[in-house]
């Protein structure tokens, strides 16, 4: 942001340790028996119900934005050196939240029609930032304008949230019951983390008032606020003299083992006619319907040095001279310094902190509704709300969605309709070739390509999938009776 109006909130918002690394919404598969490996990210019990005894996923990621911060204009992705990055206007609350994942050589093995085990290798990000309302207006040039608006709102107040790691899934799953009309599954994944970046910065009720020199000029002093600054340790420990493999290989020696649980259920109901007596199969069912809770675990991070809160402003601080002492800020100690003369109290940081992963209840309901045609219903609940106090946590952004489907072993069409946390409603699609999926959660997504004024928000995903050593389609054994 080059326009110097909002430094004074910004600087605080985006500088206090906050860093952005490079989650789970491959909509389009959801509720499907040809999802493979995949699917244990929505239901642990799936896997004993999927269409191929092995299932390979070589590559897959996803990426998704919601974004009410901040606008970009003049911009495109192939087009972007005259870009400029502004607030959005008016009165409101903002929020950015992105989440990113990237899976390697998942596999899953049907040891026989009843049991499955998966192994997965993922990466896994999400970044918060959210704010209480303040004013900006595009017109809006200076720091003492941004202020003198901003006069209608109690305090500034926003923070930012970072958590991302590495995880190793193993995936247990198997029939619990089964007759010619119904077949109930149960599964189980435990996954091992190491906690690769977490970061938390927080702006709490910053409160100035206006005053006015000799001069009749306005300025501004700060009369109330707390700041915190954390970031994990490892951060510190990059050295470029060394290659980028000792590098990496440090830092993550030097992260926190922790462990992520994940436990659901599946059902499968199929009526039986005197037209159609096969046994039921993970592909002929008429109603699936699966519950599962996701993500029961929390990340842990060492904080950095210099990580800190400080609150109870020192007297005669005004925007000016903050601003200087936070021009040239490069660190954490760096702005834990400055602010030493800005509050009269800054307590470091030391001991360990710990970020919730996005545990939610997810409900899914899928209709097969014959010739290749299903509709899923998802409903998502997050446990966790990010407000930062008194844990800090992650979410998802799902909701509640509707995806229509077409699909074969090999051809797939899609359209998933999702309302999502904040309020937004997106119209995505997606499309299945051979091994490739790829999808949109919304489909304006090609707006991206024009230049104009970007919002960043939506997001993509693909997954390539193979079925090595037997690629058909399993169907059910006729339990005896």
């Amino acid at each position: 942001m080059n326009n110097p109006a909002a430094k004074l909130f910004f600087v605080l918002m985006m500088m206090l340790g906050f860093r952005v690394v490079d989650a789970q919404s491959y909509h389009a598969l959801s509720g499907s028996a040809y999802a493979g490996v995949s699917s244990m990210y929505n239901n642990p019990a799936s896997t004993a119900n999927a269409a191929y005894k092995w299932d390979m996923s070589l590559l897959s990621s996803q990426i998704t934005f919601a974004n009410s911060l901040f606008v970009v204009n003049q911009t495109s992705l192939l087009k972007y050196d005259s870009a400029d990055m502004q607030f959005t206007n008016g009165l409101r609350s903002r929020y950015q939240h992105t989440t990113l994942d990237i899976n390697l050589f998942n596999f899953s093995y049907n040891i026989d029609k009843n049991k499955a085990f998966a192994f997965a290798l993922r990466g896994r990000t999400y970044n918060f930032i959210k704010t209480a309302p303040f004013y900006y207006t595009d017109t809006i040039s200076t720091t003492e304008s941004f202020l003198h608006l901003n006069k209608v709102v109690d305090h500034l107040e926003g923070y930012a949230t970072n958590s991302a790691w590495i995880e190793a899934d193993f995936n247990y799953s198997q029939v619990i019951r089964q007759n010619k009309n119904s077949r109930l599954t149960g599964g189980i994944t435990i996954g091992y983390m190491r906690g690769i970046s977490g970061a938390h910065a927080n702006v709490q009720r910053l409160s100035y008032s206006e005053q006015q020199n000799n001069s009749n000029q306005l300025y501004y002093l700060l009369t109330g606020g707390a700041v915190t600054a954390e970031y994990s340790q490892n951060y510190d420990l990059y050295d470029s003299t060394k290659s980028v493999g000792s590098s990496v290989k440090s830092f993550i020696k030097n992260t926190v083992p922790a462990f992520n649980f994940n436990i659901g259920f599946e059902y499968l109901v199929r009526k039986q006619t005197e037209y159609d007596k096969q046994p039921l199969s993970p592909t002929n069912y008429d109603w699936k319907i699966g519950v599962s809770i996701m993500d029961i675990g929390v990340n842990k991070f060492n904080p950095a040095n210099g990580s800190f809160t400080a609150r109870n402003p020192a007297i005669n601080v005004n925007d000016t001279g903050l601003l200087n002492k936070l021009q040239n800020v490069g660190s954490i100690k760096e702005l834990r310094d400055s602010l030493a003369n800005v509050f009269t109290t800054i307590d470091s940081i030391n001991s360990r902190f710990s970020i919730a992963n996005p545990t939610r209840l997810i409900i899914s309901v899928d209709k097969n509704l014959g010739h290749h045609f299903y509709i899923n219903g998802e409903l998502s609940v997050n446990f966790f709300s990010i407000q930062p106090q008194p844990k800090l946590k992650t979410r998802e952004l799902n909701l509640l969605t509707i995806t229509p489907r077409w699909e074969t072993n090999f051809w797939g069409l899609y359209l998933p309709i999702q309302y999502n946390t904040q309020g937004q409603l997106w119209v995505g699609g997606a499309v299945k070739m051979g091994a490739l999926l790829l999808g949109f959660h919304s489909l304006d997504f090609y707006k991206a390509f024009k230049v104009g004024t970007q919002t960043f928000n939506g997001g993509l995903y693909f997954v390539l999938n193979i079925h090595p050593f037997d690629n058909k389609v399993k169907e059910a054994e006729c339990p005896p009776f």
